[in-house]
């Protein structure tokens, strides 16, 4: 069953804030693979806040409408969340190239004080 998700707050790499005032999950696997070659803390940082948005079951709304102005801007339908809808796993990209850049950088510092 659809249901609304109350807005919370969101660090994201949204390209189009006037146009789509909301965050997609989907998307924002993308835009970490590029914003994690730009700064890698802020790609951790926007992943830290789309992963505190999972509930109990291990869920994350696919799209974070945030605030009474971006949801009076997107169109009544697309508001509610439904739980069998799911998002292609773009997610795991992002946090697999991190984990993979992270252990990188650490080795390397473990190797630069020997």
């Amino acid at each position: 069953a659809p249901m609304e998700v109350e807005p919370q707050s969101l660090f994201s790499g949204c390209p189009a804030r006037s146009f789509f005032p909301r965050g997609f999950l989907w998307d924002e696997g993308f835009h970490q693979i590029l914003i994690s070659e730009w700064d890698l803390d802020i790609s951790m940082d926007i992943i830290r806040h789309w992963l505190n948005l999972m509930d109990i079951t291990g869920w994350i709304p696919r799209e974070q409408i945030l605030g009474s102005e971006a949801r009076s801007r997107v169109p009544p339908e697309f508001q509610p969340q439904h739980r069998d809808h799911a998002n292609p796993p773009a997610f795991f990209l992002s946090i697999d190239k991190l984990l993979r850049k992270y252990h990188r950088t650490l080795k390397k510092e473990m190797m630069d004080t020997l």
